[in-house]
């Protein structure tokens, strides 16, 4: 508008517009010959007279009609108010970034009762407030539509105009909220890229729809970067909150969030199992809401069938909390020659009951499993030649895992076979009483269990220490989880073992923190399929106490007990003497209070039980019954009628120095060395026992009472071992990376997909579960592996991939491996919960927050200001000026009234 008006040419015609009224009037005043005779000198001296009067009249009439002009030209070019710094004259360009993820299904109904949701409402402020009112400014505005759900494919509106804008309504129209989780953080990023490549001299606008939920934010550095690197840029940045209810933008707290469902996880126990072998697994779902729900049912498929399946049902699920159920699962369908892929199987969890509200999509979860026709796990004997033999290391855990278990199919081997067998068809490898492993042999195994195999060690008389610690250990680099001390424990004498072996009330396998019971490997003995504490736990305990350890290999104490990767699973008892801790029990029993009144209530459950403890320190009795009185004096000894007073005594706060100095005594003299040590090393388990497998050094495999808790233990064991490559759920619309070893594979991979839609009502004999072939992919080379990169997981269900060998398998063909990941919607996507305003006034301190309920802002975007065209007063002013002009024109003419005359 400036360059308009300051253009010579335009300068030029509004002068000589300007100019019109002074020539008419010269006109006017030309437009008659002056005759000379007596009536008009009269009126030239009557003209005389009022000269003045009428010079000052005519140009005041002069002055309003060039006044006149002067506004009605002004009307006209609309400039009067406008900034002449050029920013009316720049181009805009909008870049929108709609919020399709999965939380955008959030739906209410709308005060017309119908159903809305957030992903809606995004599209109607889009539609019916952005485009609009950009289309209206006066300089060219665009518009490009970024889907977080699909970042690589922007949609260009181009120039907003009628047609434009008829087309964008097409594009949104088919539009629902997607499955892939994607963070407003990812758009903004984007958003900056496609700016970028704009012109410099355009202003640039970003707008953000969706519903702006807490978990959006977990990266909140990312977004407070994001919206820096625009509003630096010169860009404005919008942030459009669509969800229920309405955000107002001066409230800082967080909004209200509606209620919501969902199943967080469907994880098996391990990866594979036998055929007609359950197989344990675990259904977690979390209550989002505030309201309690109750009896919440889901049913389990198998390959979509509900009839090999089974259901579940959650008594009670509190607002804000989360449960979890156990249940077991039989499987039937092994793959053939002609169809390898069915030997996966679909499992399916999804919510029968409904929800009042919240999301759809998070109701239905996939696992997936391997079947077998048995599992089969390689062991190697240290002691080949005894495998037959009582004495044997091998003997007795044979038909534990052959005939007891079942499902596992059992295959003897030898130290050499770890550098030559293709470990990876293995659920897990025993190495008992090994002496050592080669280099090659330590890298194979571990290389084994970083991709998910399980490896138990069992020591034993051969075992040579250095070995291990130099090789399997290496200061905690190794998947040994600690390091083994010189040598084992000295032979006892039978007199020792006698009285060990009729100790019955000391138990032999202790769990030195209670926490560990809920530990993988040890739950199938604890927790019952809720999660909560088995009832039948005395039971499993009660029997040992009848277990002999008589020889172990001491574990040096270390850095290892810092390492969250390694836990202690069972210890045994500490067989040192009372004589050791005098000093430690006096200490305890002259700090126990009797005196004084503040104690007078608590006198008569201390006294006997100071009084014991003294008796034992003084007596020597053995360490297992110190242990015991510390229990019963801290209160964790079980249930008694003095337990409520002691509960009250340790919790006062005075007590607190003293419980610390029990409790330490308690440790040191009722736990020993540790007896079983599991550790995760990749994706894989290990499991360290330091006495032997055989009755080498225990009687807990052969020697009844004991005995039966051997195969028990031995079961949760097996199954922590093979459950080490259980493929974590991936989200949906993420790549994840398959290796390949380079010297085992080709170089290409076939894929599948296999789905299953538990709402489809499929027609007679329509497949309940969907294959897809997804075509084959050729790998990359990265130093020795073959990798897949893939990206094409745009679905919940299990993916499968065939990778085909480089040598022939048994039958002549080549030999082929399978692999499955399973993906599903990401669950942080459940999580309704809204951000709070403080926290946006945080990181995004320039950007302007708005609700999909108003429409002031989008008065902006119409990229110019009101000016004083488009007011009233300027109408006024130029009416007035008319009538002032018009008045003055007849008044100056002449039609002079008779008088005047």
């Amino acid at each position: 508008m400036a360059e308009l008006f300051l253009n010579p040419w335009s300068m030029l015609a509004g002068a000589l517009l300007v100019g019109v009224p002074v020539v008419v009037h010269l006109i006017n005043r030309l437009r008659y010959r002056r005759v000379r005779f007596a009536a008009m000198e009269f009126l030239l001296k009557a003209q005389k007279r009022v000269r003045r009067k009428l010079l000052i009249q005519q140009l005041l009439l002069l002055l309003l009609r060039v006044l006149l002009v002067v506004l009605l030209g002004l009307l006209a070019a609309r400039f009067l108010g406008f900034d002449l710094s050029g920013r009316e004259g720049r181009p805009t360009h909008h870049v929108v970034i709609l919020d399709d993820t999965p939380s955008m299904a959030d739906g209410w109904k709308a005060d017309d009762g119908t159903a809305t949701d957030a992903f809606d409402q995004a599209k109607r402020v889009l539609l019916k407030d952005i485009a609009p009112a950009a289309a209206e400014a006066t300089a060219a505005q665009t518009l490009e539509v970024v889907r977080l759900s699909d970042l690589t494919s922007p949609r260009p509106v181009g120039r907003l105009t009628a047609d434009s804008l008829r087309e964008l309504e097409t594009y949104l129209q088919p539009l629902r909220p997607g499955l892939v989780r994607a963070t407003p953080a990812e758009g903004l990023a984007k958003a900056k890229e496609l700016l970028a490549a704009q012109s410099s001299d355009a202003n640039r606008v970003v707008h953000l729809l969706g519903d702006l939920r807490a978990s959006d934010f977990d990266d909140a550095e990312a977004f407070k970067t994001g919206v820096g690197d625009l509003t630096a840029a010169g860009a404005k940045v919008f942030l459009v909150d669509t969800a229920h209810p309405a955000r107002k933008p001066a409230d800082r707290r967080s909004p209200a969030a509606h209620d919501n469902l969902a199943v967080l996880d469907l994880v098996p126990a391990r990866p594979a199992v036998g055929k007609f072998e359950p197989l344990e697994f675990t259904l977690r779902v979390r209550n989002f809401g505030a309201a309690e729900l109750t009896d919440v049912r889901f049913a389990l498929r198998v390959n979509g069938d509900e009839n090999k399946g089974r259901s579940v049902v959650f008594p009670s699920i509190p607002g804000g909390q989360e449960r979890a159920v156990k249940f077991e699962l039989t499987f039937d369908r092994l793959g053939t020659a002609e169809k390898p892929l069915e030997r996966f199987s679909l499992v399916t969890a999804s919510l029968e009951t409904g929800e009042p509200g919240g999301l759809a999509v998070d109701n239905v979860r996939h696992a997936v499993v391997e079947v077998k026709d048995r599992l089969p796990i390689l062991v190697v004997d240290g002691r080949p030649e005894k495998r037959d033999s009582r004495d044997g290391d091998s003997f007795f855990l044979r038909p534990v895992f052959r005939d007891v278990l079942g499902g596992y199919g059992w295959q003897d081997g030898t130290a050499r076979d770890l550098e030559t067998l293709d470990l990876s068809k293995f659920a897990f490898v025993l190495l008992l009483n090994v002496p050592a492993l080669t280099e090659p042999a330590v890298k194979a195994v571990e290389g084994y269990c970083r991709d998910g195999g399980g490896v138990g060690v069992w020591v034993g008389p051969d075992v040579n220490a250095k070995a291990y610690d130099e090789g399997l250990y290496r200061d905690g680099a190794g998947l040994l989880p600690a390091p083994l001390a010189a040598k084992a424990t000295d032979d006892l004498p039978e007199t020792e073992l006698a009285v060990r072996r009729y100790q019955i009330s000391q138990k032999k396998l202790l769990v030195r923190n209670p926490a560990v019971r809920a530990h993988p490997a040890l739950a199938g003995l604890y927790l019952d399929e809720r999660g909560l504490p088995a009832t039948d736990v005395d039971k499993l305990e009660r029997v040992f106490g009848f277990i002999t350890v008589r020889k172990h290999w001491p574990i040096v104490r270390g850095r290892w007990r810092d390492d969250k990767a390694v836990t202690e699973l069972y210890c045994l008892p500490n067989d040192g003497r009372t004589a050791n801790y005098e000093a430690s029990i006096r200490a305890v029993v002259d700090a126990i209070p009797l005196d004084g009144p503040e104690n007078a209530g608590y006198r008569d459950v201390l006294k006997p039980l100071r009084d014991e403890l003294k008796r034992i320190g003084d007596t020597g009795e053995p360490l297992y019954q110190l242990a015991n009185q510390l229990d019963d004096l801290l209160a964790e000894g079980g249930d008694s009628a003095a337990t409520p007073k002691l509960r009250e005594f340790w919790a006062n706060p005075k007590t607190t120095s003293l419980k610390a100095a029990a409790v330490r005594l308690r440790d040191e003299v009722k736990f020993g060395d540790p007896l079983i040590l599991a550790k995760q090393f990749g994706r894989g388990r290990v499991l360290l026992v330091t006495t032997t497998a055989g009755d080498t050094w225990t009687d807990w495999p052969n020697e009844p009472p004991g005995s039966a808790s051997f195969a028990p233990v031995m079961k949760e064991l097996g199954g922590y071992l093979s459950g080490g490559g259980v493929s974590e759920s991936r989200p949906v619309g993420k790549p994840f990376e398959l290796k390949f070893p380079a010297d085992r594979f080709r170089p290409v991979v076939g894929r599948s997909v296999m789905t299953h839609d538990p709402t489809a009502r499929p027609q007679p004999g329509q497949p309940l579960v969907t294959v897809a072939d997804l075509k084959e992919q050729p790998l990359t080379a990265q130093g020795g592996d073959f990798v897949l990169e893939f990206t094409g997981a745009d679905r919940p269900g299990a993916y499968l991939f065939t990778a085909t060998g480089v040598k022939p398998g048994p039958d002549g063909t080549p030999a082929a491996e399978y692999r499955a990941v399973v993906v599903n919607v990401d669950t942080k996507e459940s999580d309704l919960r809204r951000v709070a305003g403080d926290e946006l006034a945080l990181l995004a301190p320039k950007a302007r927050l708005v609700s999909a309920s108003e429409s002031g802002w989008v008065d902006e975007l119409r990229d110019r200001r009101a000016d004083l065209s488009e007011g009233v007063w300027l109408i006024l002013l130029l009416a007035l000026l008319l009538a002032a002009e018009q008045w003055l024109s007849v008044r100056l003419s002449f039609h002079h009234a008779k008088e005047a005359a």
